[in-house]
């Protein structure tokens, strides 16, 4: 189970790494000028685009050059100086001279320092990248699915499930107190499918304190015979009591079953 989750874990980091992967916007050649101090995005993508609303499209890109990567398009509003504003080939022919805007502009034009060299590094693996988050989108919901599958409790098969009611009822019968209200004891079924065997647990009611193998070990052992012999020889006892916390786990299968899953 440990094994499972820590799996699970690794798949979700995988998932989410490949979920930050940006999307293959810039799966195209741009072309890109240095942005001077006061340049906003709107006004750039009209100088080089001529639709200062393109500047949210995935054809108009900022590019931070010191980390050779583009600035998600929420930090357009805080231009820096040493930037540069990039235009897709494919969006417009690339102007061979940038036209400044009417004297509205106090910023310094636009102006080419060099010639504009196409952004290799801007050409995504836009298949490996899908492929990939793909394959980890699968794997994800896979191993996770297996995981809430085996962290869901078996349904009991039904004559497991009367021979554990008769059980409990067997086993509580003696120790109804008439002067109190509450249940006797407490008690919870697990079935367990590869062994092939009910887990009948068993704790004392509100303000007793039997059943418990501290305190009253022989006790519970004999009553247990003894509700095994209530219920005839179709039922065994199939492996020895334990304590867990302030459970007593009685595991019982049907006398015609044969146990798997134990030495």
């Amino acid at each position: 189970m440990n094994g499972t989750l820590r799996n699970c874990r690794l798949a979700t980091v995988a998932f989410l790494l490949v979920c930050a992967v940006p999307p293959p916007a810039a799966a195209q050649e741009f072309v890109c000028w240095p942005i001077a101090r006061g340049d906003t995005a709107p006004r750039l993508a009209h100088r080089l685009t001529g639709n200062s609303a393109a500047a949210y499209t995935a054809a108009f890109q900022i590019r931070d050059p010191a980390r050779r990567m583009f600035v998600p398009k929420s930090q357009y509003r805080n231009l820096k100086a040493g930037w540069q504003a990039c235009v897709a080939n494919t969006a417009r022919p690339v102007p061979s001279a940038i036209v400044p805007e009417a004297p509205a502009i106090t910023s310094a034009p636009l102006k080419r320092t060099a010639e504009p060299v196409p952004l290799s590094w801007a050409r995504w693996p836009s298949d490996a990248v899908l492929a990939a988050w793909t394959a980890a989108s699968f794997l994800f919901i896979v191993i996770c699915t297996a995981v809430a599958v085996s962290l869901a409790p078996n349904p009991i098969p039904p004559p497991l499930q009367h021979a554990g009611d008769a059980f409990v009822n067997a086993f509580a019968r003696p120790l109804v107190d008439p002067g109190s209200n509450g249940p006797p004891i407490q008690t919870r079924l697990r079935f367990i499918r590869r062994k092939q065997q009910l887990e009948i647990s068993i704790a004392p009611g509100h303000g007793r304190r039997y059943p418990n193998l501290a305190d009253h070990k022989r006790n519970v052992e004999y009553d247990v015979t003894r509700v095994m012999g209530v219920l005839g020889d179709r039922l065994v006892v199939s492996d020895r009591l334990r304590a867990a916390g302030k459970w007593v786990v009685v595991p019982i299968r049907l006398a015609g079953v044969k146990q798997t899953g134990v030495k």
